[in-house]
């Protein structure tokens, strides 16, 4: 079974050894799997062993203890399967054609049969010891399974957002008293003697060492003391380790809650560090939260993104981002405590200590769900309504953002908007009518003015003349305009004439090659509506082609510097 070994630095595979360690991408994560478990002969957990190694390693495809996890769980399956058939293969060679075949037709005919057939294939059709006919049928293609998952309605959605609010809010509440209730007993606050004097000094051993004040009595079990007892109100959790950190069905409401207000993926939501957090200039008691989020199946260059979040009060974005901090601060100053440092934001303890863990009080916090945690929403919401979080997902992008998250324009189309059926009523006149407004948009967006008359050069911007740099429409009325030099040709104070049309013409062919070499989300989200404007001014009869290619001619060195400065500064804002 997959296990924590602390802070020990393990090899994946020793020579002669059944045990694979992983060691997740940060460094710290870390997880065991015993191959000595597989219902097969040695040779076989060996080999097995081996290219399971091969994927822990640094070099290997998995970065995550998940993505392990999940292949141990499916060579489990495919181990018991190999010890039922007659005779059971001792090695890879003896993994004939019909063997395989019978795999595939053992597989259940959906998402997760796919996915299974897959990763075995994956795992094995490279082993040379593998029979090249069943390794050609490895190679087969698995045809993936259609989602047929939808969004939940309006009052399904409802329905789980409020359960998670009942689940996560006393939580929160608890969590915040008995904090505040520690840091009183730590400044002295509270008279010493008192039942809440006991009561502090419990928290703060709690808080170092993960548990209230207990002994080692008979059998080696640890039993409260009852000097504590009377004054926490029991021994049970809720009067003992609950007061400071959430319990796993806590975390999981905040975690539905995360991604029921912002349509964010499940993993990226787990694995979310604790964001930056920041005074917002000019509204004294607000802060901007700077939240990282990791797609880890984009390429580097577009793996991690960034949201700004600001908590301005009730119903801000960023207010449900204070509480989480709020909730989970204990949490990590204990494993901070017990040299186990977590920068994780959802953080939460344990009912009881498991091996799948590891030992030491860092076993006691956890970092991950288990599957079975989310079968306990479907009592918790009642009436047969069963908890997804990728129909959850689905939902908020559907029905609330209405827009791209976390994926492409044409994924939120085809795999989010498309295929539900509450678009499907109005599919065609919605599409078409969509289709114009943004063609109409696009054109409607560019608004500066096109002069053939010279202007000032002293009112120049690093695109465009300015006709007034105080009454911008992107800024407050009598400040001078702050927006970016992109937004100029979207600007009506700005004007545009013959002598700004090299920069214009050099800036319309910078962003061209960006756009061939920019992932799409990245291109959508920064650069597509400014190009777009110069592709319309282009367009416009306003200016000749003649003009276009001799202004593209008589770009000079410093007209380039500027554009470059320009374009650079777009990609560090």
């Amino acid at each position: 079974m997959p296990g924590d070994d602390g802070h020990r630095r393990k090899l994946p595979l020793k020579p002669g050894g059944l045990l694979v360690w992983h060691t997740a991408e940060d460094g710290v994560r870390r997880a065991s799997y015993d191959f000595g478990q597989l219902a097969v002969g040695p040779r076989l957990q060996r080999e097995f062993a081996e290219v399971f190694a091969a994927q822990c390693s640094p070099t290997g495809a998995w970065k995550t203890l998940p993505s392990s996890r999940e292949s141990w769980l499916v060579l489990l399956y495919f181990s018991r399967f190999l010890a039922e058939q007659d005779p059971v293969p001792e090695s890879l060679g003896d993994l004939l054609p019909e063997i395989w075949a019978a795999w595939r037709l053992s597989r259940k005919p959906n998402s997760t049969g796919s996915r299974q057939i897959r990763k075995v294939a994956r795992l094995l059709k490279e082993h040379p010891r593998v029979p090249e006919a069943t390794r050609n049928l490895m190679k087969k293609r698995v045809p993936k399974e259609k989602s047929k998952e939808t969004a939940y309605n309006n009052e399904e959605f409802d329905r789980i957002k409020l359960a998670a609010i009942q689940r996560f809010r006393p939580a929160l509440h608890r969590i915040r008293a008995n904090y505040q209730h520690l840091e009183d007993w730590r400044a002295g606050r509270i008279e010493n003697g008192t039942d809440d004097w006991l009561v502090g000094e419990a928290l703060n051993h709690l808080i170092r060492v993960g548990e209230t004040p207990c002994y080692v009595g008979l059998g080696n079990r640890h039993r409260p003391d009852s000097r504590f007892t009377a004054a926490l109100g029991s021994d049970r959790a809720e009067d003992t380790w609950m007061r400071l950190f959430m319990t796993t069905d806590e975390a999981c409401a905040l975690m539905i809650l995360l991604i029921a207000a912002h349509g964010w993926n499940a993993t990226p939501v787990i694995e979310m560090k604790v964001p930056d957090a920041s005074p917002d200039a000019g509204n004294e008691g607000q802060v901007i939260y700077r939240v990282e989020l990791e797609k880890r199946r984009r390429r580097q260059a577009a793996r991690y993104e960034t949201r700004n979040l600001a908590d301005w009060g009730a119903n801000s974005p960023g207010r449900l981002i204070t509480h989480a901090i709020e909730a989970t601060t204990p949490a990590r100053e204990t494993l901070k405590n017990v040299g186990s440092s977590t920068d994780r934001l959802i953080v939460w303890r344990l009912a009881q200590r498991r091996a799948v863990y590891g030992g030491g009080v860092a076993g006691l916090f956890a970092g991950h769900f288990h599957a079975n945690v989310w079968r306990n929403w479907r009592h918790e919401l009642g009436g047969g309504l069963s908890l997804n979080l990728r129909r959850l997902r689905k939902t908020v992008v559907i029905a609330h953002q209405r827009q791209p998250t976390q994926h492409s324009q044409d994924t939120h189309d085809g795999a989010y908007v498309l295929p539900d059926p509450r678009t499907h009523a109005a599919a065609q006149p919605a599409i078409t009518d969509g289709v114009t407004d943004a063609i109409e948009l696009a054109r409607a967006s560019f608004k500066a003015q096109i002069s053939r008359a010279d202007t000032e050069a002293s009112k120049d911007t690093a695109t465009t003349s300015c006709s007034d740099y105080t009454h911008s429409p992107f800024g407050e009325q009598g400040l001078p305009c702050r927006a970016s030099f992109l937004l100029c040709t979207a600007c009506p104070n700005a004007v545009i004439t013959s002598r700004h049309l090299p920069r214009l013409a050099y800036l319309l062919q910078v962003l061209e090659e960006l756009k061939a070499v920019l992932a799409s989300e990245v291109w959508n989200q920064d650069w597509c509506e400014p190009y777009l404007r110069l592709w319309d001014l282009r367009q416009a009869p306003d200016f000749t082609e003649h003009e276009w290619n001799e202004a593209l001619l008589d770009v000079s060195a410093q007209d380039r510097e500027v554009i470059d400065q320009l374009v650079k500064k777009g990609f560090d804002a």
